[in-house]
């Protein structure tokens, strides 16, 4: 749930001429009119433009969004967890089919031209089998031509559940350097991969341990700058606490956790960080998502659809006898990241799904009452199992290794819930290198768990706006949003962002930024765990969204520096902007976009656009008009 403050309802009432607002009078009868009746959405969900699979499956973070083929395009990879990783090739604002970079068990991924050579390279990081098999990263290049070599294993890096990957500049020498988290393997106490190593020109050196939280679960990264020096720092987070490790300029950190974060850094369960400078003032600002890992049992019930949603997850679980209309019991959406044992029917255990591959996706079940009479006794209850009481009533439970999430259909009686509790969101201003927490003061009041965030200045007004993906609940649809900056005095939810998802039994997982036609609007790629794909367009119109500008920024042209890491700097009407190339709001993945995006309301040029290498290489431009997509 979303609530907007007495200070943001009263900016809101100052600001009613503006249509993407969505404001309301002060009578009930007519606001409930106006929210039956939505104002037209401002993003639309496409069909084909990029041919995402229409099952339902697990992911690994957001989308990458990257040029990865470098022809002026950026393309999109997407990790289907245990299935596969695929590149969407952008040809001119439609994508072709994908080419799979991988298949098996693959987490983060970052992608950058490491070693200089002109062609793209991918580290992805792989799962370590439920941590009985920890492994090392494996590393791909990609040419112009989209021919993708897998080159080999990063065999000196040490093993673990690979989880996150990201590129910076760690002693400005115009090289990338890599940091990798993993998390433990079974009976390791600590992280086994909070690493950074160094890039010597031949290979990755020099492996040196940043600052570790005491929760192993601490295993997410984002670089970013928080002091303003001009050097990469690194936030690790996802457990109990975060930690900040500064960069010094030349390949070391210092942990300035307590110095900087203070008691934030005990705030739990942040499950994405966004870097935001919401309030244009040149530093860099956090938001925060939060919700924990999925480790427990949930179960929600939908009245209007009749559907009980169920997780589970390396545990014994029961829920409450249902009643189902119908002569049938059809569970939908079954999913198992791995089927450790069989689903069995009734007091006599008939087995009815023995065979079922690794990480088993999708599935319906229609089961009849004479094939499931009774409920077994006795011994042990293993895998999910069935029962027909009589009297239409039904019973599921049981016991798996895996996690384990499925659709009841046509529940009549109503079940216990099992929900997540509230955890608000928090925005966390950069004041001087340290952060303050201004999450009520600028309006956001949001109650229910959040997975992702991305931030982008969707009506190109000269502030960034934020699209938000929820947890949700697992027997409806997920609603994914948007919060739009009012001029960096608040933020207030678009009525109708239009990012409805359709399936049942899925979560939010991420949300990415792309203006995948280029046509200075900037759209949204949002997905579900064990849900699907979407490419979503801004539908603002002409009269509806200011100007823009576009700065593509390449190497650097002296000691070829990569763009990750650049800091991107544009005044306009008297207001200054700033970006950092390959930033984003995933965790676990370092994307480039090095194509940089700037909204500018109504002026008409900016008067200066400066980019600053992570090397300290700089070049400016002067008098960019509106319009321009400029490269430097």
């Amino acid at each position: 749930m979303i609530k907007i403050n007495k200070f943001n309802t009263l900016l809101v009432s100052a600001l009613c001429s503006s249509v993407l607002l969505g404001c309301v009078s002060n009578s009930q009868e007519q606001t409930q009119q106006q929210l039956s009746n939505k104002k037209p959405a401002l993003f639309s969900k496409t069909e084909g433009v990029i041919p995402f699979d229409k099952e339902f499956r697990r992911k690994w973070g957001a989308a990458v969004v990257a040029d990865v083929d470098q022809n002026g395009w950026e393309d999109v990879i997407t990790t289907q967890h245990g299935t596969n990783v695929l590149i969407y090739w952008n040809e001119g604002g439609t994508f072709s089919a994908p080419s799979v970079l991988i298949k098996g068990d693959t987490h983060g991924l970052g992608i950058s031209d490491y070693n200089g050579d002109g062609k793209m390279n991918i580290v992805v990081a792989q799962g370590g089998g439920n941590g009985g098999n920890p492994r090392r990263p494996v590393y791909f290049s990609v040419s112009k031509d989209r021919t993708i070599k897998r080159l080999g294993t990063f065999e000196h890096f040490q093993a673990s559940r690979g989880r996150s990957i990201k590129f910076l500049d760690a002693n400005k020498d115009a090289k990338l350097d890599l940091f990798a988290t993993g998390f433990a393997p079974k009976n390791a106490k600590n992280l086994t991969t909070n690493q950074l190593y160094l890039n010597n020109g031949k290979a990755f050196v020099n492996s040196a341990t940043l600052a570790i939280a005491d929760d192993p679960l601490t295993m997410k990264a984002i670089t970013t700058d928080v002091n303003n020096d001009g050097i990469v720092d690194v936030i690790t987070f996802g457990g109990r606490s975060m930690t900040l490790s500064t960069g010094i300029g030349d390949g070391s950190f210092k942990d300035a956790t307590n110095k900087v974060l203070g008691e934030l850094a005990n705030i739990k369960n942040v499950n994405n960080i966004t870097e935001i400078d919401y309030d244009n003032d040149g530093d860099f600002d956090l938001f925060l998502v939060r919700s924990p890992y999925q480790f427990e049992k949930e179960a929600y019930y939908n009245a209007d659809s009749k559907k009980l949603a169920f997780f589970t997850f390396n545990k014994d679980f029961m829920f409450d006898d249902i009643m189902i209309e119908g002569e049938n019991l059809v569970i939908e959406n079954i999913q198992e990241t791995w089927a450790t044992y069989d689903i069995q029917l009734g007091k006599k255990r008939t087995v009815i799904e023995a065979s079922r591959s690794e990480h088993y996706t999708g599935g319906k079940l229609v089961i009849k009452p004479e094939d499931a009479q009774g409920w077994p006794e006795g011994e042990k209850l293993k895998g999910m199992h069935i029962g027909y009481l009589g009297n239409g009533k039904w019973r599921v439970g049981g016991y798996v290794k895996s996690r384990l999430s499925a659709i009841i259909t046509n529940v009549v009686s109503k079940p216990t819930e099992i929900k997540r509790k509230p955890m608000p969101a928090r925005l966390l201003e950069n004041r001087d290198g340290k952060f303050v927490d201004v999450t009520t003061a600028m309006g956001i009041d949001i109650a229910e768990q959040t997975t992702s965030a991305a931030a982008g200045d969707f009506n190109n007004d000269g502030y960034v706006d934020l699209a938000i993906s929820p947890y949700g609940n697992m027997s409806q649809p997920v609603e994914h949003f948007v919060l739009l900056n009012n001029k960096g005095k608040g933020f207030t939810k678009h009525a109708n962002s239009g990012l409805m998802s359709e399936e049942v039994g899925a979560t939010g997982v991420g949300v990415s930024t792309i203006d995948y036609d280029q046509d200075g609007r900037l759209d949204l790629i949002f997905g579900n765990e064990r849900g699907r794909w979407y490419l979503a367009k801004n539908e603002l119109s002409a009269s509806e969204i200011g100007k823009f500008l576009t700065v593509t920024v390449p190497n650097s042209p002296k000691n070829n520096a990569q763009p990750v890491g650049a800091r991107v700097t544009i005044s306009a009407c008297g207001m200054q902007q700033a970006q950092l190339v390959g930033a984003s709001g995933d965790g676990f993945h370092q994307m480039l976009n090095t194509r940089m995006h700037f909204g500018l309301g109504q002026c008409e040029m900016a008067e200066s656009v400066n980019v600053v290498w992570a090397n300290g290489e700089k070049k400016s431009l002067k008098n960019v008009k509106a319009g321009t997509k400029v490269s430097m």
